[in-house]
């Protein structure tokens, strides 16, 4: 996938990618009644705004895809594991030709409800089939806090992703980070680090699968996983979520007190403290940030040598 010079207006659209035009998009599908699983689940317009929060990442993708356009007239993206689609409806009034793809029951809700802002929103079980696309049939992919969700191998998935990638194409990817200094730290006073307890084994109990974490992973694992499936890995990093939009979350949020406030109000903290590891040079973020491009097929060879450093 050969790239152009950024133009002017390129970098127009660049700079209106903003919390507030994201913030939009979820509001619109916060309001859409057809949303809910449920018509008694009350907390669904809540869960979508929440998203905010985490906007400062979805923002970053946009932007990196923005600054690595595609020669031809215009970039096509998959987004996989889009379940609502607000970053994927965003990139679509950005100009991206965007296809989503998730679970059955997620594609059933939301197809309808993305489709005015111009998605191919297609169902696909990733743990028993292919994705439904041609070779070569897009620039980029998003795996997007998708991986830590599987209760399988991420393998096929990178592999089907490695497919339907035209050559050059890049798949970016965002998943916790296993290694993080909060995991760390908790496990050293004897706490978990798994899901929420009372989640699991409560509220989840007659859900199969489990729609929690299944499985995280550290910077090296992803490294390797990314070269093992046929990926050239241009970024690998441990990050924070923005700051800015940890702020802006809460600032938008009216109530005193409420559990997503108590929950964001950590997680600026933790995002002020992440800029003190990612200036030490430590991978201690509980993010991990990975883009990689679409090379030859190695499935089956052996890693490359792991730095040191990539050990930690």
């Amino acid at each position: 996938m050969s790239t152009i010079s950024i133009s002017q207006a390129q970098r127009d659209i660049r700079r209106s990618v903003t919390l507030k035009e994201f913030d939009a998009v979820l509001e619109l599908l916060a309001h859409d009644p057809r949303g809910p699983e449920n018509a008694d689940d009350a907390d669904y317009p809540e869960w979508v705004r929440h998203s905010v929060s985490a906007g400062g990442t979805k923002l970053r993708v946009l932007r990196y895809m923005l600054d690595h356009l595609p020669a031809h007239a215009q970039p096509r993206l998959l987004d996989v594991g889009a379940q609502v689609g607000a970053m994927a409806a965003y990139a679509a009034q950005l100009g991206f030709a965007v296809t989503a793809v998730d679970y059955p029951h997620y594609a059933k809700r939301f197809s309808a409800i993305l489709a005015p802002f111009g998605l191919d929103y297609r169902s696909c079980d990733v743990s028993q089939q292919p994705l439904p696309f041609a070779d070569g049939a897009f620039d980029f992919v998003t795996y997007m806090d998708v991986m830590e969700h599987h209760s399988f191998s991420p393998k096929r998935v990178l592999l089907e992703i490695h497919r339907v990638l035209a050559p050059g194409g890049r798949v970016l990817i965002t998943t916790p980070n296993h290694a993080s200094i909060y995991n760390r730290m908790l496990l050293l006073l004897g706490r978990s680090v798994n899901d929420d307890f009372a989640y699991h084994f409560h509220t989840c109990e007659a859900r199969t699968p489990y729609p929690g974490h299944h499985r995280e992973y550290t910077r090296r694992e992803l490294r390797i996983a990314l070269r093992q499936t046929g990926f050239r890995v241009l970024e690998c990093a441990t990050t924070e979520e923005s700051l800015r939009s940890q702020l802006y979350a809460l600032r938008k949020r009216k109530r005193a007190f409420t559990r997503w406030n108590a929950h964001e109000g950590f997680n600026v903290l933790a995002t002020a403290a992440g800029r003190v590891w990612g200036a030490l040079g430590l991978p201690f973020g509980r993010l991990l940030w990975a883009v990689a491009e679409k090379g030859e097929p190695t499935q089956g060879a052996p890693s490359a040598p792991e730095k040191l450093e990539d050990k930690v």
